[in-house]
């Protein structure tokens, strides 16, 4: 069965329950991301909330939903790259599927208009693929947690 690539945007929309199959997808098939880290990703693509937009690719095999792209841009091309990649999920049962793993990553990049960033966890299977895709370590991200939220505990 083909699989069918739908593009959504700040000029094409989404509705309630579209975003609604697209956050419950990327939360259940991403670990550690929280529903409304998901949703705020996916709002902020679709300018449902004051931001620079961006994007979300979706794949579907029949109905199901087996893969997104949710894409922010950044508003900071002038030192950072233009676009970040926020969420890349794809079924499990479709991780192996390189094919289909290139052709949404593939996708995806064609409608970024600039640069790309992604983090990647550094044990992430698909890492060799992204950088056969071209994609490249550029920096070490270092995190402070909020030292205000530690110095009031």
């Amino acid at each position: 069965m083909p699989y069918q690539f739908t593009l959504y945007d700040a000029f094409s929309g989404m509705s309630p329950m579209e975003k609604s199959k697209v956050v419950r997808f990327v939360c259940d098939h991403t670990p550690n991301s929280s529903r409304q880290s998901v949703l705020e990703a996916v709002e902020y693509a679709m300018k449902l909330k004051p931001s620079f937009g961006g994007y979300v690719l979706t794949v579907e095999e029949g109905r199901q939903l087996i893969g997104a792209v949710v894409a922010n841009r950044t508003g900071m091309e002038s030192y950072n790259p233009k676009n970040i990649f926020v969420f890349v999920t794809l079924h499990e049962r479709y991780h192996q599927d390189k094919i289909l793993v290139k052709a949404l990553i593939q996708k995806a990049i064609q409608y970024a208009d600039g640069d790309i960033a992604m983090h990647v966890e550094p044990d992430n299977p698909a890492l060799k693929l992204y950088q056969e895709l071209g994609f490249k370590a550029q920096y070490l991200e270092l995190r402070l947690s909020n030292p205000k939220a530690s110095a009031v505990a």
